[in-house]
């Protein structure tokens, strides 16, 4: 953990630093760069059966998608905090946003399971820059509480998994192939590169808060207590997303587009929840909206497993626990930030945590859809909820009684 204690090069705050307009110019181009990111991180799963059709493997096979676009994404966020501190943000977030388009285009040609795999670790790679770029750029504009516009830049994140499946859907029956995908990142990846570079990358702000949280003692842990709950959040998000489609097929719900609607349901709920916590952020802290919604989650991972199977509650039970678990990382990482003013490291470090719960989740429920059948996803579900609630509540203790907290900013005190 030497590298979350070491601090960056002091800076000028975010505002003297701009030679050509507030960093808040560039927030619209933070924004499109997260729908992007929401649909290239989510089309391995609507697109899941399609692939391992055109692979000719099986469940366990070509569950090393997830695989390979994990350890890409766990090396692409782990880089990335760096050239934020030293304020290269938007050329390197541009950069990578073109890489995904390019990485769209290997998997949409890949003639192999390896080299499909690899097309996705490319795609990881560059989504795990982008995900600490978007995260970190946008505390960094916000100095005075960036709790709302979190909530907003994940709203993005939401919208941009919502249309994944609805495109890939449409150009798996138009082109038998994720060639449709192309053309909308690409197009998100120019406008939003073009609305960020004619703006200056803002830069660490509150380097004083910093300083007191580091002589607060046990700084290392508390980073290590919110990775971890970011681990725990990402498995159980695509653990659900990534095998909710497969799931649907497997236990005989109707056809594929029974299955592409549910993921759809999943994602809207996802988006609505999202929406709901941008006004929600107004008046409750970012704490105790985690508080709110893991309990939520808890409740709904309850109910697919008393559900279990086909029928109608199926989709209440998809669409409510997307619309709980759609607060929970941009809420945490809010409250992370009031609590230790957080570095473009310490922001890897959590984006890297939740790339290995994405790795090994999806690749697990692989393995045991294989050795079990899709009768394994509710219970799954059920352990890693609960687990990720234990874990939120540890690391929300832990930040309260350490007493770090900066000075009230715009919002709300935080409470866990």
């Amino acid at each position: 953990m030497e590298s979350v204690n070491s601090a960056s090069p002091a800076r000028p705050s975010g505002d003297s630093a701009q030679g050509r307009g507030h960093p808040g110019d560039a927030v619209s181009g933070y924004l499109l760069g997260f729908i992007l990111i929401g649909m290239g991180l989510t089309i391995s799963g609507p697109g899941l059966s399609h692939l391992r059709d055109r692979m000719h493997t099986d469940d366990g096979g070509i569950a090393w998608v997830f695989v390979g676009g994990s350890v890409g994404y766990i090396l692409g966020s782990a880089f990335a905090g760096r050239g934020l501190d030293h304020g290269h943000g938007h050329r390197r977030w541009s950069i990578a946003m073109f890489v995904i388009t390019g990485s769209v285009v290997l998997v949409s040609i890949a003639p192999n399971l390896p080299m499909l795999v690899l097309a996705f670790a490319v795609m990881g790679v560059a989504s795990g820059l982008s995900d600490v770029s978007g995260n970190t750029l946008v505390m960094w504009s916000r100095p005075d509480g960036a709790g709302r516009l979190l909530n907003a830049l994940h709203l993005c994140f939401a919208i941009g998994a919502v249309c994944a499946p609805i495109f890939v859907n449409r150009s798996i029956h138009w082109f038998d192939s994720l060639w449709g995908m192309v053309l909308p990142i690409g197009a998100l990846a120019i406008v939003s590169s073009l609305l960020m570079l004619r703006h200056e990358a803002p830069v660490r702000t509150r380097l004083d808060t910093l300083e007191r949280s580091n002589s607060g003692g046990a700084r290392a842990m508390h980073v290590g207590l919110v990775a971890a709950f970011f681990f725990a959040y990402v498995a159980l998000e695509t653990g659900f997303a990534g095998w909710i489609h497969t799931y649907v097929e497997q236990i005989g719900f109707g056809d594929a587009t029974t299955a592409t609607a549910i993921v759809t349901v999943f994602w809207f709920g996802f988006m609505s929840g999202r929406v709901a916590a941008i006004w929600i952020a107004s008046f409750m802290s970012p704490g105790w909206m985690v508080a709110a919604s893991m309990m939520v989650s808890v409740g709904a991972s309850m109910l697919l497993f008393a559900f279990r199977g086909p029928g109608a509650m199926l989709w209440v039970v998809t669409f409510l626990f997307a619309v709980s678990i759609a607060p929970q990382y941009a809420s945490m990482m809010a409250f992370a930030e009031s609590h230790l003013a957080l570095s473009g490291k310490n922001t890897s470090v959590f984006i890297a945590a939740s790339g290995v719960g994405g790795l090994l989740m999806p690749w697990t429920l692989g393995q045991l859809f294989d050795a079990i059948g899709p009768e394994a996803l509710p219970p799954v579900m059920v352990v890693t909820a609960v687990a990720t609630a234990a874990i939120a509540l540890a690391a929300g203790r832990a930040l309260l009684r350490a007493d770090q907290r900066p000075p009230v900013t715009s919002m709300n005190e935080p409470v866990m």
